[in-house]
């Protein structure tokens, strides 16, 4: 490369002169004087008696010594920050101040902060500040204020800021010493003042090249390429292709990228191709774990400590609570959240916690055998006792919430006990959050201000920290700059992404604080927002000057959020004029010559002398194959299908499902293997709903019952409701069987009812299940608690006018711990686990069980007695009840003559729908021909999208019970659904 008459080979022409003199190059940012080292020792030779400084960094190592001898201190712009914030506190309590108290807020005092260290920078000092500077002279006595202020608070601390330090140079530099500058640099008033007064006379400018995009520019050197893509992930992959396909090494690959966004997204596929690459400015601190959970913590404070935000750090693993000396793992942690129905509210979780676990229907139906049992419930106590005192020490004091210190104290603290540091860069992180909470005790914070307003302080100093910042380029890897640092680091190739208008012509924004106009006023020291825009173009487009090599351009012409075009940037423009040699070039030629914008699977033609170009993944090689072969492209389906067998295999689902027989597809397991699992079954412990479930749904209970997939028991917030229907029976089955064991535990008959009890007992029961179950507002939990209290007095209505004697309540059928075993005909056998709510004598050894059903009585027909194998609760519990009599020796002549489904609520109106138990054999070939369907492998979805509406599985499956209708009226299906369509015809 020839690099004579450029701005490197003017620096190396100065450094070389007198080689005996210590140079000090003063460069704008450490990494850029840096690699301006680098490139010259590289490409012209090496150099001696060289150092790199940025202004702030020489005059700091000069003023070191002297600051040390007075006792001033340096402070830092977190500092300063909260100096101004203290200091406009401070005045909003004066009257008819400009900024109230309810103004000072993160972004107003940015604003602030930022005017007076322009005016600190620019070397003005209160006293010369006028009122009528200001367009406002409400504003300008204010800033005046609030500058004297904050010189005031330096003095008074020994404090100093970066412009302060012009007060305390003294001596200047060594006569070996010579300064050595690019021109321009932009600095301000005060750091030129600096600059000048330690050189003494031995500083040298070295004028900087040409913008990129001017005529005298060196660039183009090499091969420059110009695409556009439909959005920023279609350019960043086709700049990867290229470089893929171009078999360039990747440590001779700079891409220099607009924003964040781009950044993140060359990481994101970077590390899916497992390509290694370096970033400049590092990549925003929720990249890593440490980061993400430090974000996630601040949710959770912000949610109201939802436990759904708890869990997703577990499940995540930015945090951890396992504990391998007890034994217990995050896993253990998040089922037993889940299942708490804690949902929100600190003070929720300790209480919860700490309580016994309150029973849901689905627990007292589906309970494990009584040694099983008892294992698990100790199991979940002692995991709940963990937790009740792990969350003692995560949970903040009330007075970590009141200030930016504290609330940062208390993230520092969590992830130093809980935080999961996987990689090096987590530790960093953690270490980094350590310093900023040692700085901010320093910092004059506000003891107290409101809970949103800290946490957004909070986030705005997380936005600070980067990740992975690599300021110069890493050897082997793809190194990744910005327009505000790239195009100096000498590579070979260089990508410029997004190059499209909004990025490149920037946002210039005034501070409302000090808008141009007044800065004019003030004096040619201050720089306007329009100036400083300008520079920072200049000095960027300059910077890019120093490319290399082979340049290609690129940008998103399509803006896939918003939906609009992008138009190009005019450096673009310029550079595609001056690489065609046509300078009146207009967009309209440029888009002609970029031709269709490269899409996400975009492929090109392979031509004949490169007939092997290599795919970036295995998308792009399967739709580069097809594009390539035509003959493939009439099949291309399952040319696709063959790389991506899981697509082949869901298409051939989908298939099967609009065929007419029943298969795999629709819940049906056909084979020995299932035949053989089945009858291996020796013993099987079900349960009535069981068994109900299957015949209402099949496919259901093979999700519940046999996969085991279960249901997470989340509390979830709705303002308009409280408890949940099962929520709401469990409840009432409390209350109805704590009043009724407690009138009948006199055994005196009849029985002498109490309504104050009762209402005594809901009360208790309602206020306990509000302790455990979040209310969403007094209105709401005032609604339900009149209804339930009003189901409630149907209840003692129907108990006063009944004539059986209550004996048993919630019993449980098991005997010595185990369940009841059933044998069916053909020496089948299965052992049956349930809880009957109800058990009344209504003569000598004779007894009705009663079910309570809070719901609608509806689906209970007085005709009906099996409905389809839904309803056998009756006939199996009537069965279960006497042979627990008999085998208890309780009654051993017992017989139950009746079933009755009893709706003790308003909605029920005390109904109660009874069935008769004469026909025992009926039962016995439900079961069999359940049991059959099942060994056969029939699990296909329900006969009816009613059982759709409710069920748990219902996003699994969709609209597959629809598309089963004809399958099950279809005769080629008959042999195979016949015991299962038997037992829905039941009636």
């Amino acid at each position: 490369m020839n690099v004579e008459g450029t701005f490197l080979w003017r620096l190396y022409d100065a450094i070389r002169k007198e080689p005996f003199r210590r140079k000090i190059v003063i460069a704008p940012s450490y990494m850029e004087g840096q690699s301006w080292l680098i490139r010259i020792s590289r490409e012209l030779g090496p150099v001696m008696n060289v150092e790199v400084h940025t202004v702030q960094s020489f005059v700091k190592s000069q003023v070191e010594f002297s600051l040390y001898k007075q006792e001033m201190t340096l402070i830092r712009d977190q500092r300063s920050f909260w100096i101004i914030h203290y200091v406009m506190e401070q005045m909003a309590s004066e009257p008819d101040s400009y900024i109230s108290m309810d103004q000072v807020k993160p972004g107003i005092a940015m604003h602030v902060h930022k005017a007076i260290m322009d005016l600190r920078r620019a070397g003005v000092r209160a006293e010369e500040l006028r009122d009528d500077h200001f367009l406002s002279q409400q504003k300008g006595c204010y800033v005046r204020k609030v500058l004297s202020a904050y010189e005031l608070f330096l003095k008074q601390r020994k404090w100093t800021d970066f412009p302060g330090l012009l007060s305390y140079l003294s001596a200047p530099l060594p006569e070996n010493v010579e300064l050595i500058l690019p021109d321009p640099m932009p600095l301000p008033l005060v750091s030129t003042k600096m600059l000048e007064r330690l050189s003494n006379d031995r500083m040298t400018k070295i004028k900087t090249d040409a913008s990129f995009t001017d005529n005298n520019s060196t660039l183009p050197l090499g091969e420059v390429q110009f695409y556009h893509a439909t959005g920023k992930l279609a350019e960043v992959r086709k700049a990867l292709r290229r470089i893929i396909q171009g078999q360039i090494p990747l440590d001779e690959v700079e891409m220099i990228v607009p924003d964040a966004e781009y950044a993140l997204a060359i990481s994101t596929m970077c590390a899916s191709l497992g390509l290694p690459c370096s970033f400049a400015d590092g990549l925003p601190v929720t990249t890593s774990g440490i980061g993400r959970a430090s974000h996630f913590l601040l949710n959770w404070l912000e949610s109201g400590y939802q436990v759904r935000q708890l869990v997703s750090m577990l499940q995540q693993q930015l945090i951890t609570f396992s504990d391998r000396d007890k034994g217990i793992t995050n896993a253990d942690c998040i089922r037993a959240l889940e299942k708490s129905g804690i949902g929100w509210g600190k003070e929720r979780y300790i209480k919860i916690l700490g309580s016994v676990h309150v029973r849901s229907q689905r627990d007292l139906d589906e309970r494990p055998v009584e040694q099983e049992r008892t294992e698990h419930l100790q199991r979940e106590e002692e995991i709940k006792a963990y937790l009740a005192n792990l969350l003692g020490d995560l949970f903040p004091d009330e007075a970590a919430l009141c200030s930016p210190a504290s609330i940062w104290g208390w993230l520092v603290k969590i992830l130093d006990r809980f935080g999961v540091c996987r990689v090096e860069e987590d530790a960093i992180v953690r270490q980094e959050m350590k310093d900023m909470g040692k700085e901010l005790q320093e910092c004059p914070v506000p003891d107290s201000m409101p809970i949103q307003q800290g946490f957004l302080y909070v986030r705005e100093m997380l936005q600070e920290l980067r990740v992975g910042v690599q300021p110069l380029p890493k050897p082997g890897s793809l190194y990744v700059s910005s327009l505000v640092n790239g195009g100096i680091s000498g590579r070979k190739h260089s990508f410029l992404l997004g190059m499209d208008e909004r990025s490149w012509s920037g946002n210039i924004r005034q501070n409302p604080m000090l808008i141009d106009e007044e800065c004019r006023r003030i004096g040619p020291e201050l720089q306007t927002a329009v100036q400083r825009q300008r520079e920072r173009q200049r000095h960027r487009d300059g910077r890019l000057g120093m490319m290399s090599g082979e340049l290609t351009l690129s940008f998103s012409s399509y803006d896939l959020a918003e939906g609009t075009t992008v138009s190009p940037a005019f450096q673009l423009l310029q550079v595609f004029r001056k690489a065609t040699g046509e300078p009146n070039a207009d967009y309209e030629m440029l888009h002609r010559s970029l031709g269709e914008p490269v899409g996400y699977l975009d492929v090109e033609m392979p031509s004949s002398a490169e007939p092997n170009k290599l795919p970036l993944d295995g998308a792009h090689y399967v739709f580069g194959h097809i594009h390539a072969h035509a003959s493939l492209q009439r099949d291309r389906q399952a040319v696709i299908e063959s790389v991506y067998p899981l697509l082949h295999q869901g298409r051939t689902a989908l298939e099967a499902r609009g065929r007419t027989q029943v298969t795999e597809h629709d819940g049906y397991i056909a084979g020995e293997e299932w035949i053989a699992y089945w009858r291996g079954l020796s013993e099987r412990t079900l349960s009535a709903s069981q068994l109900e479930k299957y015949a209402e749904c099949p496919m259901r209970y093979f999700f519940q019952y046999v996969l085991g997939i279960r249901v997470k028991d989340q509390v979830t917030f709705d303002r308009t409701s409280w408890l949940k229907p099962n929520e709401r029976g469990s409840l009432l089955h409390e209350v109805y069987r704590r009043y009724m064991t407690e009138v009948c535990a006199s055994h005196d008959m009849p029985i002498t009812h109490d309504y104050t009890l009762l209402l005594r007992i809901a009360e208790e029961t309602i206020l306990a299940y509000a302790e455990r179950i979040p209310v969403p507002s007094p209105h709401v939990f005032e609604k339900e608690r009149q209804a339930m209290l009003r189901d409630v007095e149907v209840f003692f209505r129907m108990e006063v006018q009944g004539r059986t004697t209550p004996r048993f309540f919630e019993q449980e059928l098991i005997v010595d711990g185990q369940p009841l075993r059933l044998e069916l005909e053909d020496g089948m056998t299965i052992s049956l686990r349930g809880i009957v709510d109800r058990i009344d004598q209504v003569g000598p050894h004779q007894y009705r069980i009663i079910d309570y059903k809070t719901g609608s009585p509806r689906p209970y027909k007085e005709n009906g007695v099996f409905v389809g194998g839904t309803q056998l609760q009756h006939s199996l519990y009537a069965w279960g009840t006497e042979l627990w009599m008999q085998q208890t020796g309780l009654d051993s002549d017992a017989k139950v003559l009746e079933a009755a489904y009893v709706f003790p609520s308003e909605r029920g109106q005390g109904q109660v729908i009874a069935r008769s138990q004469s026909e025992r054999h009926r039962v016995t070939e439900v079961i069999r021909r359940i049991l059959s369907s099942m060994e056969q492998g029939v699990f296909i979805p329900a006969s009816g999208m009613g059982a759709c509406r409710y069920c748990d599985y219902a996003a699994v499956c969709g609209d597959h019970a629809e598309m089963m209708v004809h399958k099950r009226e279809d005769e080629v299906n008959t042999e195979l659904l016949l015991t299962l369509l038997e037992v829905e015809n039941l009636e």
